[in-house]
């Protein structure tokens, strides 16, 4: 909290920029917050980049740019985390009250699948014959011989 307080306006306008994940990059966002004209062959001025990479070297609002993804992360994760258990709680209410066997059917698999209840099992068997397992074995007791 207290490097916000230390940080200029435009600064944590630029922060806010990087948070919202908007802008390409530092210098797209500092060409926004700072209203930086283009020159007269319509580019971005040169120093643009310098201006830029100082705002972000600046220990303040390195910490301040940490803290708000943390926190923006931190909010996806509780927003799909309260969005699993909805779609949960609604499952399970439609396989107790639904009027149809289906829908009540279709709940419960898919709360089932929700908790890997249902999981495939892919089982691969390689068809060998007896003489390639054999020589594959004496080819091995070869090595281990060989070895010592």
């Amino acid at each position: 909290m207290s490097e916000q307080r230390k940080l200029t306006i435009k600064q944590r306008a630029f922060v806010d920029e990087i948070i919202k994940g908007k802008v390409g990059s530092y210098q797209d966002a500092y060409i926004k917050v700072y209203d930086v004209a283009l020159t007269k062959t319509g580019k971005v001025p040169k120093w643009v980049r310098n201006e830029a990479s100082k705002l972000v070297a600046n220990p303040n609002i390195t910490m301040a740019i940490q803290r708000g993804l943390e926190k923006k992360e931190q909010t996806v994760v509780a927003s799909a985390v309260k969005t699993k258990q909805y779609v949960i709680d609604r499952l399970y209410k439609e396989s107790v009250e639904s009027d149809s066997d289906a829908s009540r059917v279709r709940a419960l698999e898919l709360l089932g699948k929700s908790v890997s209840l249902f999981t495939d099992v892919v089982e691969n068997k390689e068809a060998r014959s007896s003489t390639e397992i054999e020589a594959e074995l004496e080819e091995k007791i070869e090595q281990l011989l060989t070895r010592h």
